[in-house]
């Protein structure tokens, strides 16, 4: 029921203006605004909606994250299930929801509660599953294009180049990357033990603030 004071008519406003009335309808208006002049069919539009948040090797919320979902939720989904579910995407809109009706706390993403450290393994396994991606893409171009499968060896179909070339390129341009000081050996101590909060997923300098 709506009452405007403890349901607001949102939802149902939102769904009244939605013209879309199959699930492909709305994947292929969901490709239509994230790939704007491609020709969505069916098919690619389902990809590329999967792919999204649905595919282990594209998407990665990590075992923090899901424990944090299942905390946030109330969810019992297993810690290595790091692709979202329907179960959290239904739970993300009923809070959302919720926050409109003026019921629950809205998170700080400031608060260091909600804040955690990305250590180096951590941002090299994401540019090493971005390289291998693509070393990946690279094999199965070749293996398309040969004419004698049969004849090659993999040292004819793998090139390791995509892969050293993300790492390459991370350490050229990384936003964390930091000539490391020597000045003595207590500065060389403190500067690898120095966290940084700006970086990927971090604070921006247009919104960082001294709170």
């Amino acid at each position: 029921y709506i009452d405007d004071f403890n349901v607001g008519p949102f939802f149902r406003n939102t769904l009244l203006q939605d013209k879309l009335q199959t699930p492909e309808e709305a994947l292929l208006e969901i490709y239509r605004r994230l790939r704007p002049g491609d020709p969505p069919t069916p098919e690619t539009a389902r990809n590329l909606f999967e792919s999204l948040f649905f595919k282990p090797e594209r998407y990665d919320l990590s075992m923090v994250g899901r424990l944090k979902l299942n905390h946030k939720f109330g969810l019992d989904e297993s810690l290595t299930s790091t692709v979202l579910t329907k179960e959290d995407i239904t739970e993300t809109v009923r809070y959302l929801v919720e926050l409109r009706n003026n019921r629950g706390q809205i998170d700080d993403i400031d608060h260091l509660g909600n804040r955690r450290v990305r250590a180096v393994g951590e941002l090299m396994e994401n540019q090493y599953r971005i390289g291998l991606v693509r070393m990946e893409r690279a094999i199965k171009e070749r293996m398309s294009m040969s004419q004698e499968m049969d004849a090659r060896m993999p040292a004819d179909l793998i090139n390791a180049k995509p892969v050293s070339a993300v790492v390459k390129e991370y350490f050229a341009s990384s936003q964390l990357r930091q000539f490391m000081d020597q000045t003595n050996p207590l500065s060389e101590v403190t500067h690898k033990r120095r966290l940084s909060a700006l970086g990927p997923g971090g604070l921006t300098r247009e919104r960082a603030g001294f709170e």
